[in-house]
């Protein structure tokens, strides 16, 4: 059940420090590899480093970047970031290939310098297929301590405070722009039996906008949540 909660997509269960311009262990709405968590993003004036790490679970197949042509930007803002440089990424034809379980690889790109203020940010390849991407990395640390005390009290079996903190979160930042509290939200309620209060948070979930929204639509109706709110 706690694989259903988090789709496999959203979220790395962590703590979330912020020292100066360093921001540790954020969230993140949207990754391509289960696994695959940001361990820290560095702001200067100058640029922004992005280190990531992926780990080998159940032999995880070898992991290449296709392009170079990758960009950050402010999440629904044109302006792209250009790559500047990287360390230890591996792009193609170069792969990295894991040895074992639970191997650990590191990676840093380094892109030109987000905006002052940027709560949450993409990062994401120009090419049409998309192969890598992460959407909604979370900054603000306010928004970064609800996410992660919502998922601490779900791994810990605590559903009511759970849910109280992702309903705190969609009610404390109505901008973020990616469907996590609301799903878990509606996850919750369903699972806790409480039907009518699931539907009146699902008809909210159709009323706004999310970049995610058929994602997760598609996930609600896969675990058999939409037919019983239907």
């Amino acid at each position: 059940m706690k694989k259903q909660l988090v789709l496999g997509l959203v979220l790395l269960i962590g703590i979330v420090t912020l020292q100066g311009q360093v921001v540790y262990n954020p969230n993140v709405a949207i990754k391509p590899i289960p696994t695959l968590t940001v361990y820290k993003v560095e702001t200067s004036d100058t640029e922004t480093a992005i280190t990531i790490r992926i780990r080998n679970d159940k032999g995880l197949a070898p992991f290449t970047l296709k392009t170079k042509d990758l960009f950050i930007r402010r999440v629904s803002e044109p302006d792209h970031l250009k790559l500047l440089r990287w360390e230890n990424a591996p792009f193609s034809p170069e792969r990295k290939i894991f040895s074992f379980l639970n191997e650990i690889f590191e990676f840093t790109l380094i892109f030109q310098s987000l905006p002052a203020g940027t709560k949450y940010f993409d990062l994401i390849e120009s090419d049409s297929s998309r192969n890598f991407y992460l959407q909604g990395i979370v900054l603000d640390s306010e928004l970064n301590k609800l996410i992660t005390r919502g998922f601490n009290a779900f791994s810990r079996g605590d559903r009511v405070g759970a849910l109280e903190a992702f309903i705190e979160m969609a009610e404390a930042d109505l901008y973020f722009e990616y469907g996590l509290a609301y799903f878990n939200i509606i996850y919750l309620l369903t699972q806790m039996n409480r039907i009518e209060e699931a539907k009146e948070w699902y008809a909210r979930f159709h009323e706004r906008f999310f970049h995610d929204k058929q994602l997760l639509e598609n996930e609600l109706v896969r675990l058999g949540i939409s037919s019983k709110l239907n």
